[in-house]
């Protein structure tokens, strides 16, 4: 892994100007971002993790084999995964659609699932771009929830194509919550905007607060933390949630009060599930293909998507700093 890290060093991949096949862009967005929905230094970032993955060929019995040759053409299969998953064309279109300035005139459809997909499934499964810690960032408060609330949390659907068999797959897919077929994700924001956890496809049957529950050993809280979320996670210990109506029992005054403020710092982790589904894979249209290759592609954005919100900073002002136990701030020394 360091050789690698000292030939990027030294120069070695190519510009993203270099790269893209197309060096024409937008008034506000450059070539790589129109193809990819990434900025620069996201995509350097993605990239120098990706190199130790991509710089592999995949030998004819299924097992890798570090690339001792043309090691450029790495960074081209990479870039073409990230077009893919952004455009998302048809698979006759892959070829016309999926370009770089290697393969001008598109990369072959063999090419893209013989040798680019393995090593993107190689590198999803070792990404580690969201950072579950960030949510105990000093800045992480808000005038509401000035201690112990660290998470906002919901779960997004991702669409996909009712399958023909409803008994082994559709019943999977398909709830009456939703009027189309789809995977959910759970995902968790800070207050200030930030993704900090994002789970893999979950059935859509599946109730929200079952899924914090099955995941839960992935994001460990401490005793004191709280979070907010929907009516549905209202079973989950320690967080906050809408106060329901029950029957024609008017809400409170309070209680209405207290509705708005959670609606108005739950709306952030909806912005940010756009922000994340900003591709056209994801976008409206239904994704048809392989649920293999879609856990992929989802993981895949997913840590992107935390990488692009970090570079752009915070979408929403933090406050603070100070730690979220109260506890730990009773027990700091005072500043001199």
């Amino acid at each position: 892994c360091t050789r690698y890290w000292y030939h990027c060093m030294e120069g070695l991949w190519a510009s993203w100007r270099d790269v893209v096949a197309s060096r024409h862009g937008s008034c506000s967005r450059s070539p790589w971002e129109a193809e990819t929905g990434y900025r620069e230094d996201t995509l350097t970032e993605l990239w120098l993790a990706a190199v130790p993955y991509f710089t592999l060929s995949v030998h004819h019995n299924g097992h890798f084999r570090r690339r001792e040759r043309d090691l450029g053409i790495s960074q081209h299969y990479w870039y073409a995964l990230m077009v893919y998953i952004h455009l998302y064309p048809a698979e006759d279109n892959i070829p016309t659609v999926v370009r770089t300035s290697r393969y001008p005139h598109g990369l072959p459809r063999a090419t893209f699932y013989s040798s680019v997909m393995p090593l993107a499934r190689l590198w999803s499964a070792n990404m580690s771009h969201i950072r579950w810690n960030d949510r105990l960032d000093p800045m992480n408060h808000h005038p509401a929830w000035p201690f112990f609330t660290t998470v906002i949390w919901d779960t997004t659907p991702i669409r996909v194509q009712t399958p023909v068999n409803y008994e082994a797959f559709g019943r999977n897919v398909v709830n009456t919550h939703y009027d189309f077929s789809c995977f959910l994700v759970l995902t968790g924001i800070t207050f200030t905007g930030q993704l900090v956890f994002a789970s893999g496809l979950v059935r859509s049957t599946a109730y929200d607060a079952n899924v914090w529950w099955d995941t839960r050993h992935l994001h460990p809280q401490h005793p004191w933390e709280r979070a907010i979320g929907d009516g549905h996670f209202s079973t989950c210990p320690g967080m906050d949630v809408p106060v329901p109506k029950r029957g024609s029992n008017p809400l409170t005054r309070a209680q209405r009060c207290w509705n708005e403020w959670v609606q108005l710092v739950r709306a952030r982790v909806e912005h940010i599930n756009t922000v994340i589904k900003n591709h056209r894979m994801f976008k409206g249209e239904p994704y048809r293909g392989y649920i293999d290759s879609l856990r992929v592609f989802v993981r895949i954005t997913m840590h992107a998507t935390a990488v692009e919100l970090r570079k752009r900073g915070n979408r929403y002002k933090g406050f603070g700093p100070w730690p979220h136990d109260p506890s730990e701030a009773l027990a700091a020394p005072p500043e001199t």
